[in-house]
C-alpha cells in the first residue's frame, strides 16, 4: 500500500510540468539555454521547475530541505546535505536537459526522499505520456500509465551475450574502469543511448535492459532510480568496492542490473576484461 505521500508528490510533478516544462518544449529561445559546463545544459525550465517545486517539498514534510540539480549547482555546499541524517528531497527537474534542449523526448522528472542516509521513497515522472514510476522502502515499486497500476518486476537478465541490452556512461569514469566497461560494451550488441538516468532506470525496472554502468552519482541522477530498480528486484553496486548505492557516494564506478545473478556475471566480466 502507498502513502498519501506518493500521491501528493505525483500531483506536484503533474502540475508542474504543465505549468514549467511542457510549454517550452520544442519552443526553447537561445536565451532560454545555457552551458554550465561543456554538454551540460541548463534552461529556464529547469530553474523555474525546481523553484516551483523546492517550497511545495519542503513543506509536505516539515523539517525537510530540498538538494536541487540547479541550486547545487550555483552553491555546490548545498551537496553537503547528501552526507547528513536529515530527511532531504532530491529534485532533478529535467533529467535528460540535453535532450529536452534538443526537442527529443527522453527526459523524465525525479524526486526522492532521503532521510538518515537512505532512499525512502522515489518517483519518475515522463511528462509527454504522462507516466510514473514511483516506489517506497519495502512497499515495491509501481508504473502507473493511464489509468492502469502495475507492479514493476526487472526479471531475470539475458544469458546469452547475444540477447543483452545495456547503457555504457563512461564519461567520468577513470581509466581503468572507463577501459574495462568499455572493452565489455565491446561484446554487448544491443546498446542504447538515452543519455537519461530516469529512462536508463525505468527501463531497467520494468526489464527492458540488462544493465547500465555510471561514474557520476549525484543524489538527483540516481536517488530516485536507485530505489524503483531495488523495488523491482534489480541491484545498484559499485565495481570497486562492491558496496550498495547510497546518497552519499557522489563519484565511484557503478554497475545497475535487473537482477543480483545478472549483476555478479555483468560485474565478473567487466572486473576481467583485459
Amino acid at each position: 500500500m502507498m502513502s498519501a505521500l506518493v500521491d501528493e508528490v505525483a500531483d506536484l510533478m503533474r502540475e508542474v510540468a504543465a505549468r514549467e516544462i511542457l510549454p517550452r518544449f520544442r519552443l526553447l529561445t537561445d536565451g532560454d539555454i545555457e552551458e554550465k559546463s561543456k554538454g551540460d545544459y541548463v534552461t529556464i525550465a529547469d530553474r523555474d521547475a525546481e523553484l516551483w517545486l523546492s517550497p511545495r517539498l519542503e513543506a509536505l514534510l516539515p523539517g525537510s530541505m530540498v538538494l536541487g540539480e540547479e541550486a547545487a549547482a550555483a552553491d555546490p555546499k548545498k551537496l553537503s546535505l547528501a552526507q547528513s541524517d536529515a530527511p532531504f528531497w532530491t529534485v532533478d527537474p529535467i533529467d535528460g536537459t540535453g535532450n529536452f534542449v534538443a526537442g527529443r523526448e527522453t527526459f523524465g522528472v525525479m524526486i526522492a526522499l532521503v532521510n538518515k542516509g537512505r532512499v525512502r521513497s522515489a518517483w519518475i515522472y515522463f511528462p509527454l505520456s504522462g507516466d510514473l514510476a514511483v516506489a517506497e522502502e519495502g512497499a515495491g515499486a509501481f508504473w502507473h500509465s493511464g489509468d492502469t497500476v502495475q507492479r514493476l518486476f526487472a526479471g531475470r537478465s539475458a544469458n546469452d551475450v547475444s540477447r543483452i541490452s545495456g547503457a555504457f556512461n563512461v564519461r567520468f569514469m577513470a581509466e581503468e574502469w572507463r577501459d574495462r566497461v568499455e572493452l565489455f560494451a565491446d561484446t554487448v550488441p544491443r546498446k542504447s543511448t538515452y543519455l537519461c538516468s530516469a529512462w536508463d532506470y525505468v527501463s531497467l525496472a520494468r526489464g527492458a535492459h540488462d544493465l547500465v554502468t555510471y561514474n557520476r552519482m549525484m543524489p538527483w541522477d540516481h536517488a530516485p532510480g536507485s530505489l524503483i530498480l531495488r523495488e523491482a528486484g534489480g541491484v545498484l553496486r559499485s565495481l570497486d568496492a562492491g558496496a550498495d548505492y547510497m546518497p552519499a557516494t557522489l563519484a565511484a564506478p557503478h554497475l545497475a542490473a535487473r537482477d543480483e545473478e545478472g549483476w555478479q556475471r555483468f560485474a565478473a566480466a567487466i572486473r576481467n576484461a583485459v
